[in-house]
């Protein structure tokens, strides 16, 4: 009897022989089709407020990154983002932040391959944040008004080039005439290549003799101007006599200090702090800044 249960307790445990399938052109391409429909499910399988989501990350001319959106102090803050954040499946926040990625490393590549026609400095290279434009909306907004124009007609002038986010910025608040090209300043001043504007708007490199060349051209240039400057540049020997009459000049002091963005790819990474990332690049403030502005002819100090 041991041995015949034995005997059947073997054969129990032999696994089944498995089917061959036939192999058939017909059976191929049924398998095929099967797998298409899978594919084109894990595309549209998010809900409708998911995939305007993934869309607008994925538009390198939207301001603000996954991170930006997602931090309540922040100007690019999406409250709307935040609050649904948690109700939205592990696929989907995982497709969120893969799309995120796939968005700033696009614009790492681009920013990487810049050739700037001019020398630079690797400290110079630092983009405005929205918050300091912003601040000088209303004072652009008074000088189109003076000029019997629309602020989105105001042409105004960055002749500073680092990655061109100041073109984005002014467009967010009203401004759609800015130009910020990657050309060398000086020697389209020298050339006479200087375009029609109607302000000049900028932070410029503060390295070398930038900010004192800037501040003579501006005052031989006769048009409106706001640089926005650390706050030592006027206590500078170099100043007053740059700019020669300085009773018309007025200074606006931000509420908080500014911050400033380094585009990834221009500066080495010992040079940024790696804790502070957004879509903009590395944040930074290595300098209390504020705007010296200047709207006469157009606008007198005195009704500001």
């Amino acid at each position: 009897l041991s041995a015949e249960v034995g005997g059947i307790s073997d054969e129990m445990a032999k696994p089944p022989k498995k089917k061959k399938k036939r192999k058939s052109s017909r059976g191929k391409a049924a398998g095929e089709q099967d797998k298409a429909p899978g594919a084109q499910a894990t595309t549209v399988a998010f809900s409708p407020n998911v995939a305007k989501i993934l869309q607008s990350l994925g538009d390198v001319s939207v301001q603000g990154s996954l991170s930006d959106r997602l931090n309540p102090t922040h100007p690019c803050f999406d409250a709307s983002l935040k609050e649904q954040w948690k109700s939205f499946s592990k696929k989907e926040r995982a497709a969120i932040v893969a799309c995120d990625q796939g968005r700033l490393k696009e614009l790492t590549e681009a920013i990487v391959h810049i050739d700037h026609p001019f020398p630079t400095s690797d400290d110079d290279h630092c983009e405005t944040s929205l918050d300091a434009y912003r601040d000088i909306a209303p004072l652009l907004t008074l000088l189109a008004k003076s000029l019997k124009k629309k602020p989105a007609q105001l042409q105004i002038y960055d002749p500073f080039y680092c990655a061109g986010a100041v073109v984005g910025h002014m467009k967010e608040l009203g401004f759609h005439q800015v130009y910020n090209k990657c050309e060398d300043f000086y020697a389209v001043v020298r050339e006479g290549r200087v375009p029609t504007h109607d302000v000049v708007v900028t932070n410029p490199p503060y390295s070398g003799d930038h900010v004192e060349q800037l501040l003579r051209w501006c005052r031989s240039n006769s048009k409106p101007f706001l640089l926005l400057m650390p706050n030592y540049c006027c206590s500078k020997p170099y100043y007053e006599s740059a700019l020669g009459d300085t009773s018309d000049m007025l200074y606006l002091f931000p509420r908080k200090r500014y911050m400033y963005w380094t585009p990834k790819g221009l500066r080495s990474r010992e040079k940024v702090q790696t804790q502070h990332v957004g879509a903009g690049g590395n944040r930074t403030s290595p300098f209390v800044s504020f705007w010296y502005i200047d709207l006469s002819p157009a606008v007198a100090a005195s009704k500001l």
